[in-house]
């Protein structure tokens, strides 16, 4: 019979499943919020409820799948992440709404 190495077990490699689950839900709950709630007049305050509720299942879903977000790759995948979030802001909120600026009177 053939003996398995120790390191199988120890070496766990985790996919990369729940942080794209994670990510592509950002983006997705994100993008239809800017879409919803920013004009160029204002920001409604049900998008910061939005960003509130997505705060939340961000931290739930970190606290469940503990081991795979632990891994410095995968925390920084997620920063650049939260990164084009602020990105995708800018391109749906200001630069595709065409907002003129407001002339003093």
């Amino acid at each position: 019979m053939i003996g398995q190495p120790d390191s199988v077990f120890k070496d766990r490699h985790y996919s990369l499943q729940a942080l794209i689950s994670l990510t592509t839900v950002n983006y997705i709950v994100f993008a239809l919020l800017v879409q919803v709630c920013v004009n160029c007049e204002r920001v409604h305050w049900f998008l910061w409820v939005g960003m509130a509720g997505l705060a939340w299942y961000n931290y739930y879903t970190i606290r469940r799948n503990t081991e795979e977000f632990e891994e410095k790759k995968t925390q920084i995948i997620y920063a650049i992440s939260l990164l084009g979030m602020a990105l995708l802001y800018y391109l749906l909120g200001v630069v595709a709404l065409h907002c003129k600026p407001v002339a003093a009177v």
